[in-house]
């Protein structure tokens, strides 16, 4: 398997890249990045740090070497504007940076699957998809991020390992994001939280990124990041058939079509294999609902800023 990642230099790209070249299960990572020598530099200590464990080619390269890739990642940003300012303010500068910067490749790999990382997730995936005419199975966003912090949260709330508990985060990566409490299992087995726990694990959520943007570190979250990704690429790898939370256009799953958001899928090599559609109370189906419209809202304007372009 090929992987390229598209800002292959930046926190999340390079993370990305060793946590893929640890696991052994890409044959090739390209990183490419207008910081070309910065790519380099990761590429090289990257592949000889893993020499000890896995036979991964990690080198940098330009469009044309992004040929013939099986996933490509897309990480490119401008640079973080301000910690305090939510993702769906990057729309209007990453979106023409994003088209601009993936147009080449899409022609040299009309196999791979793309996975957005870049902000605002969600709409970037259905304008992405939109742009290049792509089928709708081989464009995902990397949403994971948010399941993650919502099994943490969960887990530090009832004081159990966070490896036992499974749930899922749906809808936007970002302000209207909708936290599942009807389907949590620990250790397999379903529970139903108290309102007191409830509140407890939002809680720690809203604290965890309190605490974060307070931190100023003029970072995103690329080890989080590169966990997810590298879960997904072990998931088209082996075809285990796990269900990870993805960003992904919806036809009618959920009641929801004509927009991209997070919900648990299963992949396949290079491409979705299906949408896992979850038994929702009826809160969280008006959340789900009114976290669509947001992203619809977002995705409006974003062909609006094209169209005047």
């Amino acid at each position: 398997m090929k992987v390229t990642i598209v800002g292959g230099s930046g926190v999340v790209g390079s993370s990305t890249a060793y946590r893929l070249a640890q696991d052994g299960l890409v044959d090739e990572i390209v990183l490419f990045d207008v910081r070309e020598n910065l790519a380099e530099a990761h590429a090289l200590d990257i592949e000889q740090a893993v020499v000890h464990r896995a036979t991964t080619r990690v080198r940098a390269g330009s469009a044309n070497e992004t040929a013939g890739s099986d996933v490509i990642l897309v990480t490119a940003s401008v640079p973080k504007l301000d910690v305090e300012l939510s993702r769906r303010e990057y729309l209007g500068v990453n979106l023409p940076l994003v088209l601009e910067t993936i147009r080449p490749m899409v022609a040299l790999s009309p196999s791979a699957l793309w996975i957005n990382a870049s902000s605002p997730v969600d709409p970037l995936v259905y304008l992405i998809r939109e742009a290049f005419s792509l089928p709708r199975e081989k464009v995902i966003g990397l949403n994971r991020n948010d399941t993650s912090r919502f099994r943490w949260a969960i887990a530090r709330t009832l004081r159990v390992p966070s490896t036992t508990v499974e749930a899922f985060v749906l809808g936007e990566h970002g302000e209207t994001q909708v936290p599942i409490f009807s389907n949590i299992k620990i250790e397999g087995k379903r529970i139903f939280l108290d309102t007191d726990r409830v509140t407890q694990v939002r809680r720690e959520m809203e604290g965890f990124f309190i605490k974060w943007n307070q931190l100023h570190a003029g970072r995103t979250a690329g080890w989080t990041s590169a966990e997810s990704v590298g879960d997904i690429v072990a998931s088209m790898v082996t075809n285990d058939g796990i269900a990870w939370p993805c960003s992904c256009i919806l036809d009618g799953e959920y009641g929801l079509s004509n927009v991209s958001l997070g919900v648990p899928v299963r992949l396949e090599a290079s491409k979705l294999r299906e949408i896992v559609e979850l038994t929702l109370d009826s809160a969280e189906q008006q959340a789900l609902e009114l976290s669509s419209t947001s992203i619809r809202e977002m995705i409006s304007s974003g062909r609006a800023a094209l169209a005047k372009a």
